[in-house]
């Protein structure tokens, strides 16, 4: 999984090497040439990568592998074979800029229509990660005919069997029709190639702390452990005032997880040597650091999110495209800039009070020529203000990081 390349457009027949096979009857010959050319069909390839950049910096490396391999976007869209986007995490993230960040390509890539459909399927993907995106983290999402759409961290099947549309929504934002930029589109269709972004697909990889804390959101929950009391050669546990409130500790354990070590250390006390306390008070150290480095980077995160509802996503997808109509119509390709051929994307964030008004816009990412960012900047300033935020959406303003494309016909 960590070494890739690049297949040319006329991939070769693999089933065709080594079809040399000795056995007893013509039915062993068939049975094992079906057996290697559907190992080889099933094969995904590298249809392109590319680095998603945003304020200057590298945020992720993105890649999309498919079975048959393409450089048009409806194709692959269309193709009812297995396909998987995969993401590794170059910048940290918080959840809420995460979602806000596909969320908004989602509604300015996919008409109300099939989204409404799926977008509390669209949520639940951005919700089961528990914690946020961190640097080395590998998310993937992947389309099977058979099995539709499911996701993966670090390795860890977080969702599986979501019908086969939401792939497709989670694809358009990449390869749809406002990509993050059009090199980020050309690149996953292997238009062109960017090596680095192929170079970080094999060196990005996840902690392994980062494995076992994915692999851990999906492990039953523990059986509580009920400890018994010891009794002593004179009386038991129960007969001994002082010993009352060690088993209170101890009947406490289900309740409250918090109190586990504190209650072991106790019951340890009880029934053996010294050595043996230290040895449960140092574990229950541990596990005390580890349930607050659990909380840190899960619950804690997905409080950021837990309101966002399909009432408020519905309503971002509607009101996003509006905002966007109105920056498009306000865009003037600078005649200096046409004369000189210039070309690029420029992705300008920006962010919106309820009323409408315009409250900042500032570019972060620069195309390769001034006038471009001049123009995409006044572009925004022009079109404000814009529509009040509906009910529905429930934060204090509205931000969107937009691309904007100059492309000469």
């Amino acid at each position: 999984m960590n070494n890739y390349s690049h297949a040319q457009w006329n991939q070769p027949n693999r089933a065709a090497n080594g079809r040399q096979y000795f056995g007893n009857g013509t039915s062993l010959l068939l049975a094992l040439i079906l057996i290697f050319s559907a190992a080889a069909k099933a094969e995904l390839q590298l249809n392109g990568s590319a680095i998603y950049e945003d304020l200057g910096k590298q945020q992720f490396v993105a890649a999309l592998f498919v079975e048959d391999l393409s450089s048009n976007a409806n194709s692959i869209q269309l193709q009812q074979s297995p396909k998987r986007m995969e993401v590794r995490i170059i910048n940290d993230y918080s959840k809420r800029r995460w979602l806000n960040l596909w969320m908004q390509s989602i509604s300015i890539n996919n008409d109300r229509e099939s989204f409404s459909g799926s977008a509390q399927e669209v949520i639940d993907i951005m919700r089961a990660p528990r914690s946020a995106p961190k640097r080395g983290d590998v998310i993937e999402y992947l389309f099977d005919p058979d099995q539709g759409t499911s996701v993966r961290f670090n390795g860890t099947e977080l969702i599986t069997n979501y019908p086969p549309e939401v792939f497709n929504i989670l694809l358009r934002t990449w390869i749809g029709p406002i990509p993050p930029s059009t090199a980020f589109k050309d690149q996953l269709l292997g238009n062109s190639i960017d090596m680095d972004a192929d170079e970080l697909l094999t060196d990005i990889q996840p902690q392994s702390s980062r494995v076992a804390l994915a692999a851990s959101w999906m492990a039953p929950a523990p059986e509580p452990i009920a400890l018994e009391p010891v009794a002593d050669e004179a009386t038991t546990a129960a007969d001994t005032p002082e010993a009352e409130p060690q088993l209170a500790a101890a009947e406490s354990i289900a309740a409250d997880p918090e109190s586990t070590a504190a209650a072991t250390d106790q019951a340890e006390t009880l029934e053996g040597p010294e050595q043996i306390a230290a040895e449960t008070e140092q574990i229950a150290d541990n596990e005390d650091t580890n349930l607050a480095a659990t909380a840190d980077t899960g619950e804690e995160q997905e409080e950021e999110i837990a309101d966002f509802n399909v009432s408020e996503a519905l309503a971002q997808r509607d009101y996003t495209p509006l905002v966007v109509a109105q920056i498009y119509k306000a865009i003037r390709y600078p005649n200096r800039a046409a004369d000189k051929n210039q070309q690029g994307t420029v992705r300008i964030g920006v962010t919106i009070d309820r009323s409408g008004d315009l409250i900042s816009a500032v570019i972060t990412q620069e195309s390769r020529y001034r006038l471009l960012n001049q123009a995409a900047h006044k572009a925004v300033k022009k079109a404000a203000p814009f529509p009040q935020l509906p009910e529905e959406m429930k934060a204090d303003n509205f931000e969107v990081n937009l691309p904007i494309t100059f492309r000469l016909q």
